[in-house]
């Protein structure tokens, strides 16, 4: 299987929202609503944010994007975040976008701003039909061996408690759970998150 891996483009073809996504859709479901993958898409073109093009990191097959990862440190984090909130002020409106911030708070009780030295994965995702053939893991290597020569000294992401493959993947990879975080709003469906990490 031919994979490119490489940061994402713009008019990069596939199912780009839907990989995202589906890296935690109970909790993009509680904070974005129902137009949820309309706005990845928003932010996708956008090219800033957490999940602009810029910062995506993708999977490509036969000129198709197959996998998505979102990495970034403690030194963009904040630019990111902006970008973030400018793009759903944008996408939902001004009064639209209170109620999406106002349930973010939750946001900060499974997912933190990365520690100095953190390489930090999100919106992590992989075509279901393809899902055991190694794309996850190639993604994950590409961008860590980047990590190690750009003076990265750890690498961190949550996962679903739920979410047993994917802590298989990671464990496989090097990755051992550190911490387990509780999800604030308890009645939400979003399930509780483990925090993996991998000195480099």
């Amino acid at each position: 299987m031919d994979i490119e891996v490489r940061t994402a483009k713009p008019d990069d073809q596939g199912s780009i929202a839907e990989l995202m996504y589906s890296s935690g859709s109970e909790l993009y479901d509680f904070i974005y609503g129902k137009r949820v993958l309309d706005y990845l898409r928003h932010e996708f073109s956008s090219g800033y944010g957490f999940a602009g093009y810029s910062n995506v990191t993708v999977a490509v097959l036969d000129g198709k994007v197959v996998g998505t990862g979102c990495f970034y440190g403690s030194e963009t984090y904040k630019k990111l975040l902006n970008g973030s909130m400018l793009n759903t002020k944008q996408f939902y409106g001004t009064i639209g976008s209170i109620p999406v911030f106002y349930r973010s708070r939750h946001l900060g009780s499974v997912v933190k701003k990365p520690k100095p030295g953190e390489l930090y994965l999100s919106n992590f995702g992989v075509e279901p039909n393809l899902r055991g053939n190694g794309i996850g893991t190639k993604i994950i290597q590409h961008r860590l061996q980047q990590a190690r020569q750009e003076g990265y000294s750890l690498f961190g992401l949550d996962v679903s408690k739920q979410n047993l493959k994917g802590q298989a993947l990671y464990t496989r990879l090097g990755l051992r759970v550190t911490k387990e975080k509780i999800f604030s709003k308890q009645k939400s469906g979003v399930p509780n998150a483990l925090k993996m990490e991998l000195t480099l």
